[in-house]
């Protein structure tokens, strides 16, 4: 416990925002991810679903019938350590760090029950043509590049742990939907797209 204080009187953080940097947008495998306010898809209810999904059962010849249940949630999460330095000496170490990249995208998709996600081409995508009736065709971005190096220096303190790792805030869409053929029922599911907004790295240095 006293360590635990001792580190959170000792917390020195700060921000490089002009680095270009995009991690992968599946935000399942972050670290940590915190909403402000709503719901991922994960976390929907059996009676949510079953009030959800009467939105859409109004029958069409063809085509998806869309609840979109929450727009656009802010969230801001962490997606990775990137690196630990510890230094349990007496005497500071300049330490120097270089960080490569590979392809990444900002836009990740979720899909539950029997809507499909097309995992073939360089970007998922739904099944069925839903990704265009939600217009979200135009709000994902990729990056591709064979290196993105990131070179820092810095000198850590004696008795202090350096630590930098990926921080971000992105955008949440999800809800359910239903495609229509003929006036019958099939793909009916849950849908959960979510962006990037910003992202950059940040070095945190704790006392230990």
């Amino acid at each position: 416990m006293k360590k635990l204080m001792i580190l959170l009187l000792f917390l020195v953080m700060f921000s490089i925002k002009n680095v270009d940097v995009k991690a992968d947008s599946d935000y399942q495998a972050f670290e940590s991810i915190e909403i402000y306010e709503g719901k991922f898809l994960k976390d929907y209810t059996k009676s949510e679903y079953k009030s959800y999904y009467k939105k859409v059962t109004k029958r069409k010849f063809a085509g998806w019938r869309i609840n979109v249940v929450h727009e656009d949630l802010k969230v801001v999460y962490k997606t990775e350590t990137i690196f630990s330095y510890y230094n349990d000496g007496t005497t500071s170490i300049k330490y120097e760090y270089k960080f490569e990249g590979t392809n990444t995208s900002s836009r990740s998709i979720t899909s539950t029950g029997e809507i499909g996600i097309n995992v073939t081409g360089p970007i998922k995508q739904f099944k069925g043509g839903l990704d265009a009736k939600l217009k979200i065709t135009s709000t994902y971005e990729t990056t591709n590049k064979e290196t993105e190096t990131f070179k820092m220096q810095m000198e850590i303190d004696p008795q202090t742990m350096a630590n930098l790792y990926i921080h971000g805030e992105g955008l949440i869409t999800n809800g359910v939907a239903c495609r229509y053929f003929m006036w019958i029922p099939f793909e009916k599911g849950g849908f959960e797209v979510f962006v990037i907004t910003t992202q950059y790295y940040r070095m945190e240095k704790v006392k230990i």
